[in-house]
């Protein structure tokens, strides 16, 4: 074989190298997220078959949480959307938009529903305990994780904007939307239910 026809061979599979090197870092870095999200979870839920959790300062007096985790279902099926849209560019930027804004949203209430409880429900590190701990250092685990998986989502809706190709991009942050969805419902589950 010669010389330019390895260089042909090795151009023509660079894209598809690059691609599975993409997709093989976001399992990496998701995996990481999942485990370090595990790590404080099990804690969590160590001690709180060890005591009374949550404390009743914590209980939600309206559905914020349960609401705050729609808009991240919403938000994985409007991904969803966006990538059995077809060719149909204003449908797929109206998607992409509403999946940016259903993500903002859930962080910007998860945000506002923990200032509630630091500044007015006195749920403070470490006076409150391992429950404070627990609440906020698995908010911010999956907040930054969810915060991770929006500017992949904002970049592939730039490139779509641009014209270039953003089906492998999206394609990529799908997963990663759904990670943060089961980390959510996770935290629902071990700091919130009674």
């Amino acid at each position: 074989m010669s010389t330019n026809d390895s260089a042909g061979t090795l151009a023509s599979t660079s894209p598809q190298r690059d691609e599975a090197n993409l997709w093989f870092g976001a399992v990496i870095a998701h995996a990481a997220a999942a485990m370090l999200f595990c790590a404080v979870a099990f804690t969590a839920g160590f001690y709180r078959l060890r005591g009374f959790f949550p404390p009743m300062s914590a209980r939600p007096g309206s559905l914020v949480p349960a609401l705050a985790g729609g808009l991240l279902v919403i938000g994985a099926v409007l991904l969803h959307v966006a990538l059995g849209r077809g060719s149909d560019p204003r449908r797929i930027r109206l998607t992409l938009l509403c999946t940016l804004g259903a993500g903002a949203g859930f962080l910007a209430t998860q945000a506002a529903w923990l200032h509630v409880l630091f500044w007015y429900r006195d749920l403070r590190i470490p006076g409150s305990g391992v429950f404070a701990s627990a609440l906020y250092g698995l908010s911010a685990v999956q907040a930054a994780h969810l915060s991770v998986v929006l500017v992949g989502v904002l970049r592939a809706g730039l490139r779509f904007l641009r014209g270039l190709e953003a089906r492998a991009p999206l394609q990529r942050a799908l997963p990663g939307w759904w990670c943060s969805t089961v980390m959510y419902g996770v935290l629902f589950a071990v700091v919130y239910l009674p």
